[in-house]
């Protein structure tokens, strides 16, 4: 089985991802901001790895006018310089082990969406940084993503769900059939079920070496 370090893993998708690789018999490497491990700043890395999970991301959204450059700069500092900064770090170890680094991206990066220009543009750029390392790294570590559409019941999720009420002058009915109407399956994805997927790619290095430089879709 793997050393396996997933980036954001006390909540959402990072905790279910923690939960599912766990069960299937992996060894975890939890690493949150919430235990002061923080992807801007990488720190306390392990001395092997098997595969590196870039789960941790935040979100935040509003018109253009009112949004700040710090808070531009969270978003994109940890969603995408996050990646490149904890995949450097990580390499070492990596190529030793001729390893996976799994990044989480969103349907966002080819979706527009309204008040989300920070978020959008930080996904797209992981989404090429996700080609470009597969590339760069070609036969020394196998790079591949998965973009999950809008998933339920994520401290995200609740947020952003606030932010479009305030943004959009709405009511709470009026965002949620707002945010329905554009999920094809006519309901938001389980987390689990994203990681559970996630687990079955990582179980065998057969079934996602050939993804390598590949972006999955996870919903429309």
């Amino acid at each position: 089985m793997s050393n396996i370090l997933i980036t954001g893993s006390r909540h959402g998708l990072g905790a279910e991802l923690h939960k599912a690789l766990y069960n299937s018999g992996h060894d975890i490497i939890p690493y949150d901001k919430e235990d002061r491990m923080d992807v801007r700043r990488p720190r306390a890395l392990p001395e092997q790895l098997d595969v590196l999970i870039n789960n941790a991301g935040v979100n935040d959204i509003d018109w253009l006018e009112n949004f700040s450059e710090e808070r531009w700069d969270e978003i994109m500092n940890t969603n995408a310089k996050g990646i490149f900064l904890m995949t450097k770090a990580c390499m070492p170890m990596l190529k030793e082990s001729k390893g996976t680094v799994v990044n989480i991206v969103s349907n966002a990066a080819h979706v527009p969406m309204t008040c989300s220009l920070a978020y959008n543009a930080s996904k797209a750029a992981a989404h090429i940084m996700t080609k470009q390392l597969a590339r760069e790294l070609r036969g020394k570590v196998t790079v591949f993503g998965v973009a999950p559409n809008r998933m339920s019941g994520t401290d995200m999720s609740s947020n952003i769900d606030e932010q479009v009420v305030d943004t959009r002058g709405w009511t709470h009915e009026e965002a949620r059939k707002y945010q329905l109407a554009s999920l094809l399956a006519g309901a938001e994805t389980p987390p689990s079920m994203v990681a559970d997927f996630i687990a079955y790619l990582l179980s065998t290095k057969s079934r996602h070496q050939y993804l390598t430089g590949c972006v999955l879709p996870y919903g429309a």
